[in-house]
């Protein structure tokens, strides 16, 4: 399974004098057979067969026809045979199919889709308990749960424990019910603080009544609010795989408001010339001073450029020499991927934004900034 530590990694390796070659293919079942996959493969290394290393290219071929067990929607691979450098990791959501070769792992659809499905807890509640399940990259990593004793109890004894149950219960049973309800939910929040911590999730999906999500929120303690990022009802027994799917949309919603929020701020920014830049040159000029705090790129938006050999200086036009240290600069095919490295090197948080108009007219990229 992708990690952010996996991505770190592929973003802090450079390759000395060497190519790495870096292909993502689609491989989801429920559209082509894997046939059809190969087929799409070795027409992608053929694309780059004149700056691919031979030994990576047979080292991703022998990978597919011999070691991939075809699960999974998507894949990504990373070769450099020179310096006995190999990663591949399956992916349980797609990936558009792409061959890229360079100096370093390309790594923008991997931002992408870890932007679009990373880590991410759901609390499925009930009045008598919580399921708990954690979420990265459309794979299930986690799922515990717990029960309240006090609900057993009272319904071993005869009666319900659960408020606004109708037939025979006196109005102490219900008031008894109720401070049962409210205790399990301090206990959920706990074991939802206790689980939050363990997994180091951050991003919180609450499934269940519209009541019981109600009453777990009014005593949720507000750092922990702040991690909710959206609701969805849903039977308390509902499967993994339901759960994984209706916690889902709300991300994916989630995130495209987020990400229109975001585009919002830059563009406000940006028209008073002050805490953000558009398009690529200004935004190019703010992330060689480190001074964004969020970048924001266009899902699928490219542009070449230079980067000096010496300092890694870029530039969109080619100079005789660097103007920082004097060194000559060399052809970047991807200019915007390199920008996602250095932004992520420098610990800036790097947002895919997909289908937005107001960014595109803007020059499909900007950022808004520290200062």
């Amino acid at each position: 399974m992708f990690t952010e530590q996996d991505l770190n990694e592929l973003v802090q390796f450079r390759s000395d004098g060497s190519s790495v070659l870096s292909v993502y293919l689609n491989v989801d079942p429920t559209q082509h057979p894997s046939d059809q996959y190969k087929l799409t493969l070795r027409s992608l290394l053929k694309e780059v067969a004149d700056e691919a290393e031979a030994a990576d290219v047979e080292a991703v071929e022998r990978y597919f026809d011999f070691e991939y067990d075809w699960q999974g929607k998507g894949v990504a691979v990373f070769s450099c045979q020179e310096e006995d450098f190999w990663r591949s990791y399956s992916l349980a959501v797609p990936v558009h199919n792409y061959a890229y070769v360079s100096h370093r792992p390309y790594i923008k659809p991997l931002t992408d889709v870890l932007d679009a499905y990373g880590r991410y807890g759901v609390i499925l509640l009930d009045s008598a308990g919580a399921r708990m399940f954690l979420f990265n990259l459309g794979e299930l990593v986690e799922a515990t749960g717990m029960l309240g004793e006090e609900v057993r109890r009272v319904k071993h004894g005869g009666a319900s424990g659960v408020a606004g149950m109708r037939g025979g219960m006196t109005a102490k049973a219900a008031r008894h019910g109720e401070e049962v309800v409210q205790r399990n939910l301090r206990e959920i929040v706990e074991a939802t603080e206790s689980f939050c911590q363990t997994n180091g999730c951050h991003r919180l999906v609450l499934g269940g009544t519209e009541s019981n999500i109600s009453q777990f929120l009014d005593i949720l303690p507000k750092p922990m609010q702040e991690n909710v990022i959206g609701t969805f009802t849903v039977d308390f027994g509902a499967p993994a795989s339901e759960v994984q799917s209706r916690s889902m949309q709300v991300i994916e919603e989630v995130a495209e408001e987020r990400e229109d929020e975001l585009v919002e701020d830059m563009i406000a920014g940006w028209r008073r010339r002050t805490g953000a830049t558009a398009g690529l040159s200004d935004t190019l000029a703010a992330l060689q001073e480190h001074r964004p705090s969020v970048l924001l790129v266009l899902a699928g938006f490219e542009a070449s450029g230079y980067r000096c050999t010496n300092c890694r200086y870029l530039a969109l036009v080619e100079r005789d020499e660097c103007p920082l240290c004097g060194g000559e600069f060399e052809r970047v095919e991807d200019l915007v991927d390199t920008m996602t490295h250095r932004a992520l090197e420098q610990g800036v948080e790097v947002e895919i934004v997909r289908g937005n108009p107001e960014l595109e007219e803007a020059g499909s990229i900007g950022a808004l900034l520290r200062y």
